[in-house]
């Protein structure tokens, strides 16, 4: 009996001993409480699911890591977006997440990034000779987590990534072959430009074509489709249509090449090297004056 009110004092002393040299170590470290307890960002991944010529779908995978000994949970993150400190989007997660303690979850964040906003900072990297930047997350968490002050935390993490421009089309040429009874066969002519720096491919393209108000006639392409980086490539897409689909009229029209207007839509898988826009989705537009087409086919075929 006697030993153990001996052992237990000692215990006391040691534990008391252990924490004293903690946190005179600590102090006299450059560490701060903030150090042990914030969680860190750090980017994943960030790859582009849709676009189309008004906007970018993506989705930033990013790790939150947490190295505090107890676990917490997030009720909402806030983050903003840069591309070489130009603000470029900012959107909340509004789901809560748990952080067990000295763990790391990962989360799939949203961001839609609208190229009206993009374009002044693209113009001027691109002025500059760059064809890459760093991509800035600033994000606030919001908890209730009792150490945390206030109830938020700042966290940021930067990231170099390529520029990513859109592809462009245009149709080149819209003609008619085959024609027959009871319908033929319209071949759209298009050129597809790839400014950047990486080859893409397209693959599964589906698209539509609508001449003047007639009806819109539709049509798909099989295989892929490769467009070298900062270079472009010729893509043939016949349309086997029928009379009573596309009208009569509208035949008339793309015969005589009359100055009436077109719309050429396509939706394609596009794939690339690059881990940015792997398996991303792309809907791609040309439209204008078939006239304006037809007379630019016919002056070429001069040169």
């Amino acid at each position: 009996m006697n030993n153990k009110k001996i052992i237990i004092p000692i215990i006391l002393l040691v534990a008391l001993g252990a924490i004293f040299y903690g946190i005179t170590k600590f102090k006299r470290s450059d560490k701060k409480v903030a150090d042990y307890i914030v969680p860190e960002l750090k980017l994943a991944q960030m790859k582009v699911t849709n676009l189309t010529a008004e906007k970018a779908d993506m989705k930033m995978n990013v790790l939150i890591d947490n190295p505090a000994p107890i676990g917490f949970s997030i009720d909402s993150l806030f983050y903003i977006v840069s591309i070489e400190g130009n603000e470029i989007a900012r959107t909340t997660y509004p789901d809560s997440l748990r952080l067990e303690a000295r763990d790391s979850t990962t989360v799939e964040l949203p961001l839609t990034l609208y190229h009206d906003k993009l374009a002044d900072v693209l113009k001027g990297l691109e002025k500059q000779g760059r064809d890459s930047a760093t991509y800035t997350i600033n994000a606030t968490i919001f908890t209730d987590m009792v150490l945390i002050p206030k109830d938020k935390l700042n966290m940021k993490v930067e990231k170099r990534l390529p520029l990513i421009r859109i592809p462009e089309i245009h149709v080149t040429d819209i003609k008619m072959k085959d024609v027959g009874f009871k319908g033929a066969t319209m071949v759209v002519e298009t050129a597809v430009k790839n400014e950047n720096v990486f080859p893409i491919r397209f693959s599964d393209m589906n698209y539509r074509v609508q001449v003047d108000n007639n009806g819109w006639m539709e049509g798909s392409k099989p295989g892929t489709i490769n467009i070298p980086a900062k270079g472009a490539t010729t893509m043939t897409i016949p349309m086997e249509v029928e009379l009573k689909e596309m009208g009569k009229n509208a035949l008339d029209l793309i015969r005589k090449g009359t100055d009436v207007h077109y719309d050429f839509r396509m939706n394609t898988k596009l794939a690339s090297d690059a881990q940015v826009l792997k398996e991303s989705k792309i809907a791609l537009n040309s439209s204008g004056k078939l006239k304006t087409v037809v007379d630019a086919v016919k002056e070429h075929a001069k040169d």
